[in-house]
């Protein structure tokens, strides 16, 4: 028991800013189905944890106390701007990559006050594993997801033909005499690749594999998920054009369940190929003795543990008097053009509701006036509450549509459009559909604006979520308006043609 205490100094912090990372992450992991394998990360690095600390070698002499303290004091106060930046942007992916790379950092510093380059070496992997959960930055996701889906298409098209069953691809949609077959999910291609890259440095640490070998099972792993993804791709084309989109239905889930068992089973199979070696420190009897300063020690956890208690209470002192200053933008709703040709009602699929969690939402697709041209629109409504800013930019159109066959062009300059609520600004995205050019913009808009703010309160860039933060905007409650265009032609017609449609279909109602 008298061990007890220099133990509890030693994990409590870092264990405390742990729980902080699964807190930042936890609605990624539940609203975005490529990364829900992260909340088996934590269990998986506490096991690899506790392994290591159960073979953990002698103590080299350890980095001075002086040195330690002053890495240790740094990284503290670097949370504080990081906690007031991440209460106003709970979704930003980089802030994400900030908070768990410090708090890697203050682990491994810990290591090295406590047990010197030992046991910093040797606690490493553990320490870094729950990196793998993190969000990868959008860019690097975007080129990812549609770079695997399209080659996916590609090798199930060859596929196909080889056992004779007639398809096209388009993009990374297959088509069919009978209809067309995505590549699933549309917003998840990487999911069993990134789940994959976790399984295969876990089990390279289970079974205590050599680096080179690791290395292997890595790239043998993401290339053995590649071609389960083909097999699932192949295998649904050829029961959509054997026996028809209704059996391709009733059997989607029992042969994604089938190749996700293939997948990681194959990963599991693959490991125990490769010669387990232990490592020397497994061949030691294991140190029980920790380093000096066990007095010192409980006094700076302590300190540490009130400094992250006073970066929460300020963020909410900064936040309070900062909301009261906000003011309440015209409210504003969508009222769709019943009149036009073609106008109907579009139904939202359940996998939508289930991932945006919007408040309220209704979808139309509708016939321009002037002929050739089609328009499809979406508006959903988030209350005020946390999530509800990640929930309304979870998808973005760059990262979707690619999946159902449009190719990504580019995005065009912003606008803003005057309506009778005020302005609205637009993001503007370009597609290749048909061989026609596919223009969709993108409002999400906050319920509230700082007095300070004016035109600059419409960028969503870096710029802008800093000075969200700075004007303490949170918990603001959203609005979603997204229009598509097709059979337009040029792009200055095009926005001209939605900001017409923007102004017809947008209506303000009186504050409260």
């Amino acid at each position: 028991m008298a061990s007890f205490p220099p133990r509890l100094a030693l994990l409590l912090v870092p264990g405390l800013l742990w729980l902080w990372v699964i807190w930042n992450l936890h609605l990624e992991w539940t609203v975005n189905a490529q990364y829900n394998y992260g909340w088996a990360v934590p269990l998986l690095a506490a096991l690899l944890f506790y392994q290591r600390w159960e073979r953990r070698p002698t103590p080299s002499p350890a980095i001075s106390a002086t040195t330690g303290h002053l890495l240790l004091s740094a990284l503290l106060i670097l949370l504080l701007p990081v906690r007031l930046i991440e209460e106003a942007n709970p979704d930003w992916r980089l802030l994400s990559w900030v908070l768990a790379l410090l708090v890697a950092s203050y682990s491994l510093v810990v290591m090295a006050m406590t047990g010197g380059g030992s046991w910093t070496r040797h606690f490493a992997f553990p320490v870094l594993f729950p990196l793998v959960a993190v969000p990868w930055p959008v860019q690097v996701e975007n080129v990812v997801t549609q770079s695997l889906a399209h080659g996916v298409a590609t090798a199930a098209v060859e596929i196909a033909g080889w056992i004779g069953v007639a398809a096209f691809q388009l993009g990374s949609v297959i088509q069919l005499h009978n209809g067309f077959v995505g590549v699933d999910d549309a917003c998840s291609g990487v999911k069993t690749l990134q789940a994959g890259i976790m399984v295969a440095l876990f089990l390279g640490e289970v079974r205590s594999l050599t680096a080179l070998q690791r290395v292997l099972l890595l790239i043998g792993g993401c290339s053995w998920v590649f071609l389960c993804n083909v097999a699932r791709a192949t295998t649904l084309v050829g029961i959509a054009a054997q026996r028809g989109f209704d059996a391709l239905h009733a059997a989607h889930d029992l042969v994604g369940t089938i190749v996700l068992i293939a997948g990681m089973g194959g990963l599991v199979g693959l490991a125990w190929l490769f010669r387990s070696r232990k490592s020397e420190e497994e061949a030691r009897t294991p140190s029980r003795s920790l380093a000096d300063g066990c007095q010192a020690r409980l006094v700076g956890t302590a300190a540490a543990v009130t400094w992250l208690i006073a970066i929460f209470v300020f963020t909410e002192f900064w936040y309070r008097p900062n909301e009261r200053q906000l003011l309440l933008r015209p409210v504003w709703s969508v009222e769709w053009p019943e009149d036009a040709p073609g106008f109907a009602e579009q139904p939202i699929a359940d996998a939508t509701r289930a991932i945006l969690r919007y408040s309220s939402a209704t979808s139309a697709a509708w016939l321009s006036d002037r002929g050739g041209e089609r328009w499809w629109g979406f508006f959903a409504r988030w209350e005020p509450q946390r999530t509800a800013q990640g929930m309304a930019r979870s998808h973005s159109p760059e990262i979707c549509l690619p999946a159902t066959g449009r190719t990504f062009r580019g995005t065009r300059a912003p606008f803003v459009v005057q309506t009778a609520a005020g302005e609205l600004p637009f993001s503007v995205y370009e597609f290749e559909q048909e061989q026609q050019p596919l223009f969709v913009f993108v409002c999400i808009q906050e319920d509230k604006v700082s007095p300070y703010d004016g035109a600059a309160a419409f960028e969503w860039n870096a710029r802008g979520r800093l000075r969200a933060a700075w004007n303490g905007q949170r918990n603001l409650g959203q609005r979603l308006l997204e229009l598509a265009l097709i059979g337009s032609g040029e792009y200055a017609q095009a926005e001209g043609a939605a900001r017409e449609t923007v102004r017809q279909i947008v209506r303000g109602f009186p504050k409260g």
